[in-house]
């Protein structure tokens, strides 16, 4: 999908931690932080929806984007109608838990919302830019299907004012949201910021987390200059138990489901935060090697 971008800069922000580039290992959840730029919100009153061209066909193929999210996270496989009418699938709506067989019932969340994008850069794009971020089918946690009633419960709202009633998803919840920023380069604002260091404690201090390729045309964050040293992580005392040898249920590696995944790991099972697992291959009406059931 091709799709014309310009660079967002950022000045005049802080950094949190040490930013390291982005060929550097996968972080873990907590490092995560190190990837996003701290500094206040801009104001939202200039917003306006109308301003992120959302829910557009990008690849011409008859599905809008709201449809093409609806065909990859369903969890059995769905014959689209005429102009790909979706009416019946099975969804799992990560943020309360629901399972859904109604497409009515399903909203198509912007993790990230569009304003708190606009709040946190986006106000500094072009209309071009704003609408790959609304479309972004490129990353599989820019857009989420969940129950309708859990999305306009978050509405708008960044960790700092909501989080998912799911609490065995707020760590992916945390992470997701970290990995959508460094990826379009969108800064946090501190309120913000606490609040994703809570969730992200929940998660394995020992698991690693992939960061996103950038957007075409996005700068990433510039490494430090030398006066600046990584947050140091304690060496454990000796009052600490060991970490446990993993399960046999922990040996496959995390995953997101419907998201893209490489041509070496063809054939290949992961496990989705709800426990499902998932292998990478392709579908009888898309050639893409993604993460299926």
């Amino acid at each position: 999908m091709k799709r014309k971008l310009i660079a967002l800069l950022v000045s005049g922000a802080a950094l949190i931690g040490f930013a390291v580039p982005a060929s550097a290992q996968a972080p873990t959840a907590s490092e995560l932080l190190n990837f996003v730029v701290v500094t206040p919100e801009s104001s939202g009153s200039s917003y306006s929806r109308s301003l992120f061209r959302h829910w557009s066909d990008q690849d011409r193929d008859g599905c809008n984007t709201r449809e093409e999210v609806l065909l990859q996270e369903s969890l059995v496989a769905i014959t689209p109608g005429r102009s790909c009418r979706i009416t019946r699938g099975r969804w799992y709506s990560e943020f309360d838990g629901r399972v859904l067989t109604s497409a009515s019932s399903i909203d198509i969340d912007h993790f990230v919302p569009l304003k708190e994008a606009w709040e946190s850069g986006a106000s500094n794009w072009d209309a071009s830019m704003r609408e790959a971020f609304a479309n972004d089918l490129d990353f599989a946690g820019s857009l989420i299907a969940v129950s309708a009633s859990s999305n306009r419960s978050k509405s708008d709202r960044d960790p700092a004012n909501w989080m998912p009633t799911n609490t065995s998803y707020l760590c992916t919840y945390a992470v997701t949201w970290l990995q959508i920023k460094y990826r379009w380069s969108l800064s946090a604002d501190q309120q913000e910021v606490t609040a994703l260091k809570t969730m992200l404690a929940l998660c394995p201090t020992t698991e690693n987390y992939e960061l996103p390729a950038l957007a075409a045309g996005v700068t990433a964050i510039p490494a430090p200059t030398s006066s600046q040293e990584p947050t140091q992580t304690p060496a454990p005392t000796e009052t600490q138990s060991p970490t446990p040898s993993p399960t046999a249920s922990d040996v496959l590696p995390r995953i997101t489901a419907g998201a893209f995944c490489a041509k070496s790991a063809e054939g290949t099972q992961g496990r989705a935060s709800n426990g499902i697992v998932y292998t990478c291959k392709t579908s009888a009406t898309d050639s893409r090697l993604r993460w299926r059931r």
